[in-house]
């Protein structure tokens, strides 16, 4: 089996936006309405992504299974946080966003998989701490994120309908 991570291209739009989509109605059926309105990963958005360097797919025998971005600075979001505090709060740091797996395929290790090599890109670029956020009805995401030594540290809220997100914190 050839696994691989690499940085994602405009030629991987289609393959990216099917993930998107699929994650849509998995979260959906899950009663979740992350991804469901204004915060939906758009077209504009994942290009974006793609032009600066930020996106990432994760393939396996050379089909693309996985998508995120891990973007690095200082998140406007994460500024106001409720019912915890982040560890520390001056430093740049990386942030996972937009992180989906084909859902046929979860069960099998690969969203794991796909973080770990994540968490190595962002060490290797130079980054000491990565942070994420999650709906707190995405209890799939949430799993992820603790199994990879995440710690909780609040609430951070998005100017969205249903913005409520609980925040993560990890040092590398």
């Amino acid at each position: 089996m050839n696994i691989q991570m690499r940085q994602g291209t405009i030629d991987d739009l289609p393959a990216v936006k099917e993930i998107i989509r699929s994650a849509q109605l998995k979260l959906a059926a899950s009663g979740s309405p992350q991804w469901s309105g204004e915060d939906a990963p758009s077209e504009a958005r994942l290009r974006t992504d793609m032009e600066d360097g930020n996106h990432y797919v994760f393939l396996i025998n050379q089909q693309i299974i996985g998508t995120a971005a891990l973007t690095k600075g200082q998140e406007t979001a994460y500024e106001t946080i409720v019912y915890g505090q982040w560890e520390k709060n001056d430093a740049d740091y990386a942030v996972i966003h937009r992180f989906a797996i084909l859902p046929e395929r979860n069960g099998r290790g690969y969203a794991a998989l796909f973080f770990k090599l994540l968490l190595a890109a962002a060490r290797e670029s130079g980054m000491s701490e990565v942070r994420i956020d999650t709906h707190p009805l995405n209890r799939a995401m949430q799993k992820v994120i603790t199994n990879h030594a995440f710690q909780f540290k609040g609430i951070i809220h998005l100017p969205i309908p249903h913005g409520e997100r609980y925040a993560y914190q990890v040092f590398l």
